[in-house]
């Protein structure tokens, strides 16, 4: 009977796995939203599936957006998020989190959105400022050392909606 205890108990234990950190995707519209919002998220809890870390999405910035849920999460994805999105609280909340060692994620229109509001612009790095048509452009990789890129040819064919940014924020992340 110890033995056949000891065999389900090293079976199950194999399979169990504790998730390596927790991920928060919030994807709220101000502005343009994106209809591939639900394919975004579905492809994050895959890669979350895949790399074992638990991802939690939501729209509702009232339910996470502050220092006790957000202390939840190793790192935070804006996915296609535009506009203005978050109240004077929750930005107070969201910039702690980063100041304490959060992570941050932004992925396309998250350039495009809290305009207004000095601190995320310099997170971001680059505001979004138009694109045209989406077209086909070269791309060219200087530095296959970079992890990922070992992979790429040297030049590329890619068709994309390519973003133009504003001038980079003049102030680093305070």
């Amino acid at each position: 009977m110890k033995t056949l205890l000891a065999a389900v108990l090293a079976l199950t234990s194999t399979c169990i796995q504790a998730a390596q950190f927790n991920v928060l995707v919030f994807s709220k519209t101000g502005g343009w939203h994106h209809d591939s919002i639900p394919a975004g998220v579905d492809a994050i809890k895959d890669l979350g599936k895949l790399h074992d870390f638990t991802v939690f999405w939501t729209e509702d910035p009232n339910r996470v957006f502050n220092d006790k849920e957000l202390g939840k999460y190793q790192a935070v994805v804006f996915l296609l998020t535009t506009g203005d999105i978050l109240n004077v609280d929750q930005k107070a909340a969201f910039e702690r989190y980063i100041k304490a060692g959060g992570g941050y994620v932004g992925v396309h229109s998250a350039s495009d959105t809290e305009y207004g509001w000095p601190w995320y612009t310099r997170l971001v790095g680059h505001m979004f400022y138009v694109h045209p048509t989406i077209q086909t452009a070269v791309l060219k990789v200087e530095d296959r050392q970079f992890p990922g890129m070992e992979r790429w040819a040297p030049r590329n064919l890619w068709t994309e909606e390519w973003y133009e940014f504003m001038p980079a924020a003049s102030n680093k992340l305070k």
